[in-house]
């Protein structure tokens, strides 16, 4: 008896090591920095935006030198957007008409959002400490978000049109024409005789008379590269790059923030922005 349990307990031990030598399952977290690929108007500014990201990830060891890695993670992307130049404001009357006003712009805005991103890459072990890594991913947006303000002066009434609004954007939750009412103090302006009034903080679609989708779309899907320092067998420092391949926005709902259509409704852009973004990251693997 004593030696069918000494057997046994061999044979599970064996099969333990033989399957922790197969696969690893592990965790990885850091900063990420991204933008959009997207043309750029005149006047406008497309830069980086700081994010972080979290989640764990499954490695089937082909070899010693070779694995295959799926992972989860949280990865919150965005870009910055800075425009100044000329454009247009549309105001909205007592009556519940609407008039479009050409003007001066000075915005800045910082986009955020979330993803649930599943990437599956592979991974050549070159030496003890460095391994490379190139694979694809695809992400599902679930928290897009927008901060920033906004200056405007009007070119035709510069004394009467002006003033300057915060931009407190929900892509998901905003509808058209959605003014933010906690803490909301209004500006008013001198509209054709009549007092007008605009709201101080405004949602995503403010700008917008109906909502055809949101502005960013749900997925998204590229390519990624890097490579990765391992201090140890298990605790190392990766630098990733991704790639983005499909276009990151609507274009039912990219407008233009330099000009209208002769009819003044919303000219919308069909440019490709896609997505760029390079992360840094410390991980574990068990």
């Amino acid at each position: 008896m004593i030696r069918k349990i000494i057997y046994i307990g061999i044979v599970v031990f064996a099969a333990f090591q033989i399957s922790a030598q197969e696969y690893n399952i592990g965790v990885r977290a850091g900063q990420n920095y991204s933008t959009t690929r997207g043309a750029a108007e005149q006047g406008e500014e497309l830069g980086f935006s700081g994010g972080f990201h979290f989640g764990i990830n499954f490695s089937y060891n082909f070899t010693d030198n070779f694995a295959l890695r799926t992972e989860l993670l949280y990865m919150q992307n965005g870009y910055s957007q800075k425009y100044v130049g000329d454009s247009y404001y549309m105001i909205r009357l007592n009556d519940g008409g609407i008039t479009f006003e050409n003007g001066s712009l000075d915005m800045t805005l910082e986009n955020s959002n979330a993803y649930l991103q599943i990437p599956i890459s592979g991974h050549l072990r070159l030496t003890r400490k460095w391994e490379i890594f190139g694979g694809v991913y695809v992400g599902m947006l679930i928290g897009p978000t927008g901060r920033g303000r906004l200056s405007f002066e009007s070119t035709d009434n510069p004394d009467d049109i002006f003033f300057n609004q915060s931009l407190d954007f929900a892509y998901y939750g905003d509808e058209a024409g959605e003014i933010i009412t906690f803490g909301n103090t209004p500006a008013v302006v001198l509209v054709e005789g009549q007092d007008v009034v605009i709201p101080k903080v405004v949602g995503a679609y403010y700008q917008y008379l109906q909502k055809d989708g949101n502005l960013f779309n749900f997925l998204d899907a590229g390519v990624s590269a890097g490579f990765a320092y391992y201090f140890n067998r298990g605790f190392y420092l990766s630098i990733k790059g991704d790639f983005g391949l499909l276009d990151m926005t609507n274009n039912r709902m990219d407008r233009s923030l330099t000009m209208l259509n002769p009819d003044n409704t919303l000219f919308l852009r069909k440019d490709k922005d896609a997505h760029l973004g390079i992360q840094a990251s410390f991980g574990f693997k068990f």
